[in-house]
């Protein structure tokens, strides 16, 4: 599966962008971000990627755009699990993958910050929404999907509302604050959520 939602990669009319100059935007936004721990502005993304400032906003629509892009390129493998694994260790991989990765690096405190500014800025909570939520949900559906096909799951399970019973527990400790993302964390919040969708 494709690590950036097609909404992501959708490019405004005009030339075609450059693969090379694109991931050299996304890496730049990531190496800027994670480097202070706060969101970079275009203009420090457009000099480090050698490109122009004109240039992102063709591109992207906002710098919480670029930025989330450029977060999720970086921590990918954090949600590319293989259709080899049993569902169930996908999804908990995946979900420990997120654990450490707000836990353990600077996208914790970044995210946290970008999801507060989401709440008075609408260009914010639609980059969260769209390329950075979505694509980490897609991969979550699809290893559901699975589960259901291979029967390990019960049919007609609500896969919407069990992605949402994975995650919510992570972002919810990470925003408030109230409880640590332990290393056992994904484990528990699997084991709970397992024992409601299984097949008997």
């Amino acid at each position: 599966m494709n690590t950036v939602s097609s909404k992501a990669q959708a490019v405004r009319p005009g030339r075609p962008r450059s693969q090379e100059r694109r991931l050299a935007v996304l890496h730049a936004a990531a190496e800027l971000a994670l480097e202070d721990a706060a969101a970079p502005t275009m203009d420090a993304i457009a000099t480090r990627a050698g490109v122009s400032r004109t240039t992102l906003y063709k591109w992207w629509p906002s710098p919480s755009a670029v930025l989330l892009e450029g977060l999720l390129e970086h921590f990918h493998e954090s949600i590319e699990l293989d259709d080899a694994l049993p569902v169930r260790e996908a999804l908990t991989g995946q979900v420990d993958a997120l654990v450490h990765l707000l836990r353990d690096t600077a996208a914790g405190t970044l995210l946290r910050g970008l999801m507060a500014a989401s709440s008075s800025d609408r260009t914010v909570g639609e980059a969260m929404l769209d390329t950075w939520l979505r694509p980490r949900r897609e991969h979550a559906v699809h290893h559901l999907h699975r589960g259901i096909a291979d029967g390990s799951l019960r049919a007609g399970t609500d896969v919407e509302i069990v992605t949402d019973a994975l995650f919510a527990p992570v972002y919810h400790r990470l925003v408030w604050g109230h409880a640590p993302l332990e290393d056992d964390l994904a484990e528990r919040i699997c084991d709970l959520v397992w024992s409601g969708i299984a097949a008997p």
